[in-house]
């Protein structure tokens, strides 16, 4: 009897070990580099650069597009880090959409796209703000590129979903080596590109849309490891 539940507990643990790690598909998380529940009543201080409507409702960061911005909505998140695990909860309402954007200095690196019917990971195009940083002289980084920032923007992988619009998901998005992957509501895409090896000073979340909004919650980044084969 015993032995019948040591095996029992044992399969157990094992089914929760699964569990814990299926989230995740081309690392796995280490260091934990930043934590967020919106548990306050105002925006926290790593929250308050960007443009756009926002504010904290129930626990969480709701953002939405305002015209005269002329710009999607974001905040921006300063945070050095190269591969990563970026793992959050997220729900839109009406007519809006989700980015999360990913940067070395003001050079948008990529970003992943998250639709009611479809998610996304992009490429982002280069060369402009990589002009604007050599004009202003910044540091340019790893350029893992070698200054060929001619290429356009364009989706490394895409896939349909039926998100539904008022209910939260979580989302897991994972860059480690060349690779990029988000996935939501068990739905994953993959891209690669040596671009994505670049290191990252900053990120940002995102709300598209003038009728609707887009909700954050627990957020947490990592530092993404590599699995073993």
């Amino acid at each position: 009897m015993m032995m019948k539940h040591f095996f029992g507990w044992t399969l157990c643990l094992l089914f929760v070990a699964t569990m814990a790690q299926a989230d995740f598909t081309i690392s796995k998380p280490g260091k934990l580099l930043m934590k967020e529940n919106f548990d306050g009543g105002d925006l926290p201080e790593l929250f308050t650069v960007g443009v756009g409507d926002w504010a904290i409702v129930d626990h969480s960061i709701r953002g939405r597009q305002q015209a005269a911005d002329k710009h999607t909505a974001f905040r921006k998140i300063y945070l050095d880090h190269q591969d990563v695990i970026y793992q959050f909860d997220m729900k839109i309402e009406g007519d809006a959409f989700s980015q999360i954007l990913i940067n070395y200095d003001l050079s948008h690196i990529a970003k992943c796209v998250t639709r009611v019917d479809s998610i996304s990971v992009f490429k982002i195009f280069e060369g402009k703000k990589r002009a604007q940083m050599a004009k202003e002289r910044h540091d340019p980084g790893k350029d893992p590129m070698k200054g060929k920032w001619d290429e356009k923007t364009f989706a490394m992988d895409r896939d349909s979903v039926d998100l539904k619009k008022g209910k939260w998901y979580r989302v897991t998005i994972e860059m480690i080596g060349d690779q990029l992957a988000m996935e939501v509501d068990g739905v994953r895409v993959i891209g690669q590109h040596i671009g994505i090896t670049e290191k990252k000073t900053n990120y940002g979340f995102q709300a598209g849309g003038f009728e609707g909004y887009v909700y954050y919650d627990n957020i947490r980044v990592w530092e993404a490891l590599p699995l073993k084969r």
